[in-house]
């Protein structure tokens, strides 16, 4: 069962992206600096909403498209992702000592090995 489907679907699809993407940023500044989101918005509201819409998205039809050969900006960003998340990583765990270097390497080098998986599967599918 299908709920919507073609441009519709791609609507409910958008919107689905737009609320994820901006709850993640949303989340990211809180943990950064915290109560300057909270003060304003509880991001529980927000993460219902993309719940919700994920949910919607999830039983609608999409129409397949092309896509696009991953390129090499794509790993150069990839790259920057990785090194940003072990920075905010280390910024979050900076009172633990040596062990806070050790986990925000490993987590940096995670986010680069796992983004770099997904781009290789894409790749190879198309």
């Amino acid at each position: 069962m299908k709920l919507f489907k073609g441009h519709h679907a791609e609507l409910v699809n958008h919107i689905f992206q737009t609320l994820l993407v901006t709850y993640l940023v949303l989340l990211l500044i809180e943990q950064l600096w915290e109560g300057v989101v909270s003060v304003y918005l509880n991001l529980n509201y927000l993460l219902i909403a993309v719940i919700v819409a994920g949910i919607v998205d999830v039983f609608s039809e999409v129409p397949y498209k092309m896509h696009e050969r991953v390129k090499t900006k794509n790993y150069w960003f990839v790259f920057a992702l990785g090194i940003l998340g072990f920075f905010i990583i280390k910024f979050k765990t900076s009172s633990l000592g040596w062990l806070s270097w050790v986990i925000s390497l490993i987590a940096g080098v995670l986010i680069i090995l796992l983004s770099m998986l997904v781009l290789e599967e894409e790749d190879e599918r198309h």
